[in-house]
């Protein structure tokens, strides 16, 4: 895996622990179920990263 590989896989593991710390909080005390949590978390974080993945490779 080239450097820049490692660097976008690391910042994706902490951008889905961020918004998955916040969210989970609000969420388990509405009663939302754990797996229905990780779901969202999932959906919220496919838009910016299928942007971030596609500009990759409108550069080269």
């Amino acid at each position: 895996m080239r450097r820049d590989g490692v660097v976008k896989a690391i910042a994706l593991l902490l951008a889905v622990g961020m918004v998955l710390g916040f969210a989970s909080t609000y969420l388990a005390q509405a009663g939302v179920p754990g797996w229905l949590i990780i779901l969202l978390v999932l959906v919220v974080l496919a838009v910016p990263v299928v942007a971030a993945v596609r500009s990759g490779r409108r550069e080269r």
